[in-house]
């Protein structure tokens, strides 16, 4: 077995929490009568889009869980990484007749 694809193995069979999709920072106005967004201050918040079962979702993400929620989606496009790799070292072993089952 390559090396790199037992590294690649060994980092996967730790795998943390994670999570598939996009976080986005948005500015609004509340519509508030006398609020500072009406002065041009708007609000910030958080918002995690993804899709499930076909079908695009969004939903706020409080302050508080934007940091972690970063880290689950940066954990996910890194495993994503690695899964393509992998996939890439398997079809060149199947090609060269090295593949072990």
């Amino acid at each position: 077995m390559p090396i790199r694809k037992k590294q690649i193995l060994n980092y996967l069979s730790k795998t943390t929490d994670m999570m598939k999709g996009s976080l986005a920072e948005s500015y609004r106005s509340c519509g508030k009568k006398g609020c500072k967004c009406q002065r041009g201050e708007l609000h910030r918040g958080y918002f995690f889009s993804f899709s499930a079962k076909g079908k695009q979702n969004m939903f706020y993400v409080p302050k508080k869980y934007y940091n972690k929620m970063k880290k689950l989606t940066n954990n996910w496009k890194h495993h994503k990484k690695l899964l393509e790799e992998l996939t890439d070292i398997n079809v060149q072993l199947i090609k060269k007749g090295e593949f072990e089952e």
